[in-house]
């Protein structure tokens, strides 16, 4: 899906150029990353480089960086990243990803009615209905709990109340955030309730050195600090969906936000709502030409940040395990996404 015309009017009054020259010096280029002296052979080659986060001062985080080559250049790599439909990809467990319009209402979610049947769908279906308001099960608000179980008190074949309250409660989500009123929205959780906006902001800020990289486009966003001196600017996508967490389901939905400057192209993909499973998820890409063979292909940086709270309280080697596990999980994705280019 290309970005709106309107996107590209408001780039374009920032200063943020759409057409990349062939970059220079590689390792200057990389330095707010993990990565230094880069074999750009070896990574042409088809290698994944990837680097786990360090220990985070903000607990329920948890990060980590890759490096790697696509053979097409950045403007189409950049695309991909927003029209690729990672459901395609059976080992991702992903069972539905769909774009939304800009101002999405419940009616944009009528898939919720045809998810696959399975074990981790039915989670999430079989938990709407049973959902007690005082103690959710699932990632919700306080008004969010009350409307499922005024739902259920009048609805009582689950898939049909599933896909009426979820649209419901998703579209309101994307309406707040793209608002920006999202400051309020939280999840009853044990322990004290969580904001996932706050969450996104203490991810964005746990490593100095990427969130400088990435502050300029941030800051055109609802999840920048403090107040941005100039307009934000709308996502080049809206999507929601549902996947697997541990063999658990989750709804979950995010923007995609864009930008070209200088040398390379830059997206923020943030998944800013999820019912279950994790608080939140941030992926940053930045994509940089490289010449190989004669031919422009893309140089990828990529983050992933993610709260949750199943690493809250972890530490040493279990931390150490679980930042492994996501190291694996990410190489799956990238490997996936790479081959929608072959």
């Amino acid at each position: 899906m290309n970005a709106p015309s309107k996107i590209l009017l408001s780039l374009a009054s920032l200063g943020l150029l759409l057409v990349l020259p062939l970059r220079a010096d590689l390792n200057s280029d990389l330095a707010f990353s993990a990565f230094s002296n880069v074999d750009l052979n070896a990574l042409a080659g088809g290698q994944v480089l990837q680097a786990r986060g360090g220990l985070l001062s903000f607990t329920r985080g948890i990060t980590a960086q890759a490096l790697y080559v696509i053979d097409a250049d950045p403007a189409t790599v950049q695309k991909k990243l927003v029209t690729w439909d990672p459901a395609t990809h059976k080992e991702l467990d992903v069972w539905i990803h769909h774009h939304l319009p800009l101002k999405p209402t419940p009616a944009d979610f009528s898939d919720l009615g045809s998810l696959p049947d399975n074990s981790s769908v039915n989670y999430l279906i079989n938990a709407t209905p049973k959902l007690d308001p005082n103690n959710p099960s699932l990632q919700v608000s306080k008004d969010e709990a009350r409307l499922i179980a005024a739902a259920a008190a009048q609805q009582t074949a689950p898939k049909t109340l599933f896909a009426q309250v979820w649209s419901q409660i998703l579209s309101g989500r994307i309406d707040r955030f793209l608002g920006d009123r999202a400051g309020s929205d939280e999840y009853i959780v044990s322990g004290g309730n969580v904001n996932s906006l706050s969450d996104i902001k203490a991810l964005l800020h746990s490593d100095p050195r990427v969130y400088g990289q990435f502050q300029r486009l941030l800051n055109l966003t609802p999840v920048r600090s403090g107040s941005a001196p100039v307009p934000l600017i709308p996502p080049t996508d809206l999507y929601y969906e549902c996947f697997d967490v541990e063999g658990y389901g989750a709804l979950g939905t995010g923007a995609i936000y864009q930008a070209a400057g200088g040398n390379s192209i830059q997206s923020a993909d943030i998944e800013y709502y999820v019912n279950s499973g994790v608080y939140t998820s941030i992926e940053l890409e930045q994509m940089w030409p490289v010449t190989l063979n004669g031919k422009t292909e893309t140089l990828v940086w990529r983050a992933d940040l993610v709260s949750t709270s199943n690493v809250a309280y972890l530490h040493g080697m279990e931390r150490l395990a679980s930042t492994m596990l996501m190291l694996q999980d990410v190489k799956q994705g990238i490997d996936a996404f790479r081959a929608e280019f072959k």
